[in-house]
């Protein structure tokens, strides 16, 4: 097993592309998190304060429309629960957290639409509860059956997304839900429910994008540094089934995926593209949330898993780089 520690004043190394991570826990303690980084902290350590992982009057600000059809920016309180995953990267073998923050508010557009999740973890946006499509309210196949769905919270669709991909959890099983069976606990911040799912998906992956976020950092003196981050993008996730066919079609310049466009600044992938008799939807909606038209706003590549090199940035032919870091606080 290989850390990075940046706590030594060394750089961090980063990381580009697409890789398969396993989950080792979730909302772990200092202790905790130690013993999965494998640190051991001297007897004379000042230890930090534990992780905030809820609060209960978090702000957020949200756009609304009004009765005029000007869209307006609205601020509203409520309580905000941040979830991360600590996972291992399988061909790395690095440790990173993935964040996703979410609030209890419902999730509803700019345009006055609200978003909805099944016990499955597949969320649509529509206009109103009547408007919901059989293929979102049932399972798929000839003997259709009624799924368990309701109003997603801001951020939730996302997380009930990755656990869905991590667990493979087959579209068919009405009895399997991904919805916490305490919400009141799982708001307070209990994620035992989620830690004893890896006792039954410890060895499984999810397929995740890794980039890195450059900002300008303000100094004391009002000097800037631009400063370099790694992130997990949160946006989009795929089956580690994919990943044999990402390299596949990665050896051949993702000829039969990648669809010819006049727009240079986003890619397309065919999502009605299939190897054999496998549907290449779930691989090509990854793809196109990373890397298309409203994709990811960070550097990253389209290429497995490798070392972040500055000089392919294009956001850094005209900077100097000072540090190299990671935004999770260990």
């Amino acid at each position: 097993m290989k850390v990075n520690n940046n706590n030594q004043g060394q750089e961090k190394t980063l990381y580009v592309g697409a890789g398969l991570v396993q989950i080792l826990c979730f909302n772990p303690n200092r202790s905790e998190l130690d013993r999965v980084l494998g640190i051991e902290r001297a007897d004379d350590y000042e230890q930090k304060p534990e992780f905030e992982y809820v609060k209960d009057d978090a702000t957020i600000k949200v756009k609304r429309k009004g009765e005029d059809g000007e869209e307006f920016e609205d601020e509203i309180t409520c309580k905000k629960l941040t979830i991360t995953a600590w996972v291992q990267e399988n061909k790395t073998e690095e440790i990173f957290p993935i964040n996703f923050t979410l609030y209890d508010v419902d999730d509803v557009s700019s345009t006055g639409k609200t978003k909805y999740v099944t016990q499955h973890g597949k969320s649509t946006y529509v206009d109103s509860e009547s408007n919901l499509p059989d293929w979102f309210k049932f399972t798929p196949g000839k003997k259709k059956m009624p799924l368990s769905y309701r109003v997603a919270k801001k951020g939730e669709a996302s997380f009930l997304e990755f656990l869905a991909k991590w667990t493979n959890i087959s579209p068919f099983d009405i009895e399997s839900s991904l919805f916490p069976e305490n919400p009141k606990k799982f708001w307070n911040g209990d994620m035992k429910e989620l830690n004893n799912l890896i006792a039954d998906f410890g060895d499984s992956s999810v397929m995740v994008q890794f980039g890195v976020r450059t900002k300008d950092v303000e100094q004391e003196d009002g000097s800037t540094e631009t400063k370099e981050y790694q992130t997990i993008s949160t946006k989009s996730f795929a089956g580690s089934k994919y990943m044999k066919f990402f390299r596949n079609y990665a050896s051949k310049n993702f000829d039969g995926l990648l669809k010819d466009g006049d727009n240079k600044n986003f890619l397309s992938f065919d999502t009605k593209a299939k190897i054999g008799d496998d549907s290449m939807y779930e691989l090509a909606n990854f793809l196109n949330n990373i890397h298309g038209e409203y994709g990811v706003s960070e550097f990253t590549t389209l290429t497995e898993i490798k070392e972040y090199d500055p000089s392919e940035n294009p956001l850094n032919q005209e900077k100097s780089i000072v540090s190299s870091e990671t935004d999770a606080d260990y």
